[in-house]
């Protein structure tokens, strides 16, 4: 081959070869399709097991959750494959609310990837934690308008015996592996499942008549009498679900916390993480909780001197406890004094709020199967079958329950708190889907939190009860995390814990029961994110007055927190940086 056709011979081979191996590269990954694709399908993913978020979202329910250890494992694997997906994204190539949602979902699906392992410390009974809630919120929301309506609402009434006795499956499951309810428990447990043992217009599968009020006559009465049989059904698996819980109670523990059981310790340091969206240890939350509720005792000594009370702390809170004028005579009432609150700030919300949530917001009283084993209540936000959102508040129990902390309470659940924060989230056009329907405990406790001291500045707590009042709530935040950890992680007994908090708060003991029964066992570190999860953001504001001075703009900043819902802290703080900058220029 002459020379010049033999250069152009390999010259040729080169490109051939060149061309081959681009070929055989895998295509560019475009990060930011990418990120918004697994966050679809990790909302979708999320939404089979959840009928709450299938409720929120207006979804066809057609099966109950699965509570076994094989689904966790299976969801565990279908969490790794996301993760793997996600990881192979160059994260230097995102921006904006691409690069938010990488985060998120990285924190999110690591935390998905490991539950197996703690599985079997979760107790599914307990009322906060038992998936029962949810389950009979559906029975009680689902249309019924239609003969397919009426289908779907049997075939899940079928299902319930079958739910129930997996609950009373992963209690034996438990047992064996020497995890059971604490003996202190056992009575709010009994009485959470007694509630919904109730016949009339409290069983969770009772029906008003405007629910079926389009249905024909002859398809309406084959529906009840079908309707009837599965409620005697569904009854008969919850009181066999009871015995279990009976059988059991000889071998409770006297002691409460995650660390009596095995591997609990590691688990609490995860729920501690996971709740709170920072890297800390039980030891130091607990060091906070102390010196915020010693900030606050000197502040609550303040506001009693200009009360000019002379006698000790402990006899003022007695004597508020007593008080007539902080005790509602009907749940009616509770419901009435809690709005007359609303009715002061919304006419301050605009100058505070550049940007206010279209949903409207109110009040309702709880279903009474929940009230005995809830301290307070809970916020429901917007939904197809119910446009407002709504404060579900207890009404149990009145002559115990002080409404000192009412507006503290209402301005936490409703205006300025959750509803402004997830109503927007929903209500925005940019925030991916899943951020708009899956939250973080620490950014929306801790918004609705920050949202409660906010009203302060906003001129509603002139009078010097209603500022004791929002102190009271504070103290009861703070000294959650003093009381969480030292149950959960620093060996406490129960006692000490109870004692702790009568030392500290106005709440009856009949709220302290609850209360440190759900730290202990119900729901271990998810109240560690309230006063965590505000510290944060105050921090973060505070961050942001000082860097910016004359220019900082509280109605801009407020919409920084708000645009992209809910995030881990260290993620919006990371978002509020870039803000910062943005306004400095």
């Amino acid at each position: 081959m002459p020379h010049t056709a033999k250069r152009a011979f390999v010259a040729a081979s080169f490109c051939l070869a060149l061309a081959m191996l681009a070929s055989a590269q895998p295509p560019t990954i475009d990060a930011g399709a990418t990120v918004r694709a697994v966050g679809a399908e990790y909302l979708e993913w999320a939404s089979e097991e959840s009928p709450f978020l299938r409720l929120k979202q207006g979804l066809p329910i057609d099966r109950l959750p699965d509570v076994s250890a094989a689904s966790a494992e299976r969801r565990a694997g279908g969490a790794q494959a996301l993760l793997a997906r996600l990881e192979a994204v160059r994260a230097g190539e995102l921006q904006g609310e691409d690069r938010l949602s990488y985060e998120l979902l990285k924190r999110r699906l690591g935390f998905d990837v490991a539950a197996p392992r703690d599985h079997w410390l979760g107790f599914a009974v307990t009322p906060y934690a038992s998936p029962l809630g949810p389950v009979h919120q559906v029975f009680r929301a689902l249309p019924l308008r239609t003969p397919a309506d009426t289908g779907r609402y049997l075939a899940l009434l079928r299902q319930y015996p079958g739910f129930v006795a997996s609950l009373a499956e992963r209690l034996r499951g438990q047992a064996e592996r020497s995890i059971l309810v604490p003996k202190d428990e056992l009575p709010v447990v009994t009485a959470y499942l007694q509630g919904a043992l109730a016949t009339g217009a409290s069983s969770p599968f009772s029906l008003d008549a405007a629910r079926i009020a389009t249905l024909a006559p002859e398809p309406l009465a084959a529906f009840e009498r079908s309707r009837e049989e599965g409620a005697a059904a569904a009854r008969q698996a919850l009181t066999s679900l009871l015995a279990e819980l009976q059988s059991l109670a000889p071998r409770a523990p006297e002691s409460v916390g995650l660390a009596q059981y095995p591997g609990g310790r590691a688990a609490y340091e995860s729920l501690v993480r996971r709740h709170t969206t920072l890297e800390v240890t039980p030891e130091e939350v607990h060091r906070i909780g102390l010196e915020e509720v010693a900030r606050i005792e000197s502040r609550m000594a303040e506001v009693r001197r200009s009360l000019a009370w002379s006698g000790t702390a402990a006899e003022f809170r007695e004597r508020l406890r007593r008080d007539p004028r902080f005790r509602a005579k009907t749940p009616d009432e509770v419901g009435s004094r809690l709005m007359a609150y609303d009715a002061r700030i919304r006419p301050r919300l605009d100058a505070f709020f550049a940007v206010c949530p279209k949903a409207d917001y109110g009040v309702k009283r709880l279903d009474p199967e929940r009230e005995p084993a809830l301290t307070f209540g809970i916020y429901e936000p917007p939904s197809p079958t119910e446009p407002r959102g709504l404060y579900r508040y207890n009404g149990s129990k009145l002559e115990e329950r002080s409404l000192l902390t009412a507006g503290p309470l209402v301005y936490h659940e409703l205006a300025p708190g959750h509803h402004f924060q997830i109503a927007l989230a929903a209500e925005s056009t940019e925030v991916p889907a899943f951020r708009r329907e899956l939250w973080d405990t620490a950014y929306v406790e801790g918004w609705g939190e920050y949202a409660s001291g906010l009203a302060e500045e906003m001129g509603m707590y002139a009078d010097p009860y209603d500022l004791y009042g929002r102190l009271s709530m504070d103290m009861f935040l703070s000294v959650r995390l003093v009381v969480d950890t030292g149950m959960n992680a620093l060996g406490w007994p129960r006692a000490r814990a109870v004692a702790f908090m009568r030392d500290h708060l106005i709440e009856s003991d009949t709220q302290i029961e609850t209360e440190s029964l759900r730290y202990s066992t119900d729901i271990p570190g998810q109240a560690l994110a309230y006063k965590m999860g505000s510290r944060g953001l105050w921090d973060m504001r505070r961050r942001a007055e000082a860097a910016l001075g004359p220019r900082f703009d509280l109605r801009r900043f407020h919409g920084c927190v708000l645009g992209s819902g809910s995030l881990p802290l260290a993620t919006l703080g990371s978002k509020v940086e870039g803000w910062i900058a943005s306004e400095a220029r």
